[in-house]
């Protein structure tokens, strides 16, 4: 599950973008003080804060590549160091993700967003358990090294991991994740990297569930 402190996205994002629809510059700058592009060019809606709901998908994946990774700045910057997975979490984990579970880091009591948000551009998946940027997984809730639900939680963002690296980098993840958003019209649960990730949690719990008898609750 992705999402932290609602936190706008487009203001994190220095520097120039191509989105293409042409460059915008940190588009989030006050209108009424400084100058925006021009109002016909997806710089100067976004600058206004007026992007609009057509958003062809590429404009939102393009968007999503720089997004995330200025989410993952604030998110590391915003919360503690992260730690380890446990000697017993990874015993359950490695089965399914292998050597995965000795790249992936955990940061627990973490500060987590309610939305993405820029504009139009909005991801909001209600309230957040966990996010995951690149290999680090943020926890709401604090380390319970042997709980089910947390196992499961685990195995649900250790998808997104996975995902991450097989597409290679943030950006590309943001990219996807983004324009898969769109595609599934923005509906969280329908979002392609999500279904993964759901699917995979739910024969996780099953499996759990006949190593920590009376644990499982089907969701």
């Amino acid at each position: 599950m992705l999402t932290s402190r609602k936190v706008n996205l487009i203001g994190a994002c220095l520097g120039f973008v191509t989105v293409g629809f042409g460059a915008f510059s940190n588009p989030m700058i006050n209108p009424e003080s400084h100058t925006c592009p021009n109002a016909q060019t997806l710089g100067g809606q976004i600058c206004r804060g007026q992007v609009p709901k057509e958003m062809p998908e590429e404009a939102w994946g393009q968007f999503g590549a720089v997004a995330y990774q200025a989410a993952a700045e604030v998110m590391s910057s915003n919360n503690a160091e992260p730690q380890a997975l446990t000697e017993t979490q990874k015993q359950y984990l490695r089965p399914h993700f292998g050597d995965l579970v000795d790249r992936v880091k955990v940061v627990y009591n973490a500060t987590l967003m309610e939305d993405w948000v820029a504009a139009s551009f909005k991801i909001n998946v209600g309230e957040s358990n966990a996010q995951v940027y690149g290999n680090t997984i943020y926890i709401k809730k604090e380390m319970k090294e042997q709980d089910f639900e947390q196992l499961v939680l685990l195995s649900h963002e250790l998808i997104h991991c996975q995902q991450h690296e097989q597409l290679g980098s943030l950006g590309n993840f943001g990219y996807h994740y983004f324009k898969e958003y769109k595609k599934a019209g923005e509906i969280y649960r329908n979002n392609k990297l999500e279904v993964e990730a759901f699917e995979f949690e739910k024969e996780f719990a099953q499996g759990l569930a006949k190593k920590i008898p009376g644990s499982y609750r089907p969701r």
